[in-house]
């Protein structure tokens, strides 16, 4: 596949986009949430899950994330392998941004692994700070994890 950006649309996920979901899950994590697990999670009415489409067709990616009052915590964020440096994580992270300034959110926080490097960059550009580490978080292997958080 060429590295040439497609047309992508991001919009609210629906549970019939769960399968599709799953499919992303499988590719990106060592230990990915169970169908029912995402099914779930988007149909809870504190959570917010958006996808991103290409071409308004194919399902490249997602992020979600769950909220408590006025705080905000990012499930997971994932594009196919085919769909990254494209802007698409940007666009998917500025989504859930924007649901938590309209809804008054004070920040927006997530973990991610020390040794992805990427995302903690791109997370750095859109502001982000890191706060601290939690030891040994994931698995799978195992590692810890940066905490990383944006204020609004």
């Amino acid at each position: 596949m060429n590295k040439s950006k497609p047309h992508i649309n991001i919009r609210k996920a629906s549970s019939q986009d769960t399968q599709n979901i799953y499919i992303i899950e499988k590719e990106c994590f060592s230990t990915p949430w169970s169908e029912n697990s995402i099914l779930s999670a988007i149909n809870n009415n504190h959570t917010y899950f958006v996808i991103a489409q290409e071409n308004d067709k194919n399902i490249i990616g997602y992020a979600g994330l769950y909220f408590v009052q006025t705080e905000g915590y990012i499930y997971n964020i994932a594009v196919k392998k085919h769909f990254r440096k494209l802007g698409v994580g940007t666009r998917l992270v500025n989504s859930l941004k924007d649901f938590c300034i309209e809804n008054s959110m004070e920040f927006l926080s997530l973990e991610v692994r020390k040794s992805n490097t990427s995302a903690i960059k791109l997370y750095e550009k859109m502001n982000f700070k890191i706060l601290g580490t939690r030891k040994n978080f994931y698995s799978s292997p195992s590692e810890d994890a940066i905490i990383m958080t944006v204020y609004f």
